[in-house]
């Protein structure tokens, strides 16, 4: 490679890593499932990165038994804007499967962006429920994502729905008043 091509892959690099570094970010999911008479399995994550100087909190809770339960909570606070993720996931032994996600950023210049989701599994003998989501507030702006899903054994029925949104800040542009001299008075 020429001298210019590593310096130009370098500052495309090191410009990239900045932007990576300079964000901050929520993560969560949530998972429940059954195994028939065998009980069943829980996890949970939870995950908050952001820029120098941010504050976050990351939280999980899952509990086994009778009701199988998970939950993840993710809350942060830096330069760029709050970022915010929940998820949660529920099983018994004998009723269906649910798990669900909220997830909401709000940046640094006004613009809001969330995603929730949410999945449903009925039917089977064996059922789980996932869902998650992230946030995500930069430089640029604030982004948020969801996903859900499930499985059932054997037959059975899975419902699942994901939406995301983004409102962009208004910008308001005062009324510029102009005066033109009048002649001939």
């Amino acid at each position: 490679m020429t001298r210019t091509t590593t310096y130009a892959m370098a500052i495309l690099f090191g410009s990239t890593m900045t932007a990576a570094v300079m964000a901050g970010e929520a993560t969560t999911s949530a998972y429940a499932g059954n195994s028939g008479r065998n009980g069943g399995t829980v996890a949970a994550t939870a995950h908050y990165d952001g820029a120098d100087g941010g504050v976050g909190l990351a939280r999980t809770q899952t509990r086994s038994g009778e009701v199988n339960l998970a939950r993840g909570l993710a809350l942060g606070v830096d330069e760029n804007g709050l970022d915010f993720s929940f998820s949660h996931a529920i099983a018994t032994p004998h009723g269906p499967a649910y798990a669900g996600t909220l997830n909401l950023s709000i940046g640094r210049n006004g613009d809001v962006s969330g995603s929730y989701g949410g999945v449903l599994s009925q039917g089977g003998a064996v059922r789980n429920a996932q869902a998650g989501g992230t946030t995500r507030t930069d430089y640029r702006g604030a982004t948020a994502q969801a996903n859900a899903t499930g499985n059932t054994w054997p037959g059975g029925r899975v419902v699942a729905r994901t939406n995301s949104y983004n409102s962009q800040p208004r910008v308001y542009v005062p009324a510029r008043l102009s005066y033109a001299p009048r002649y001939g008075r």
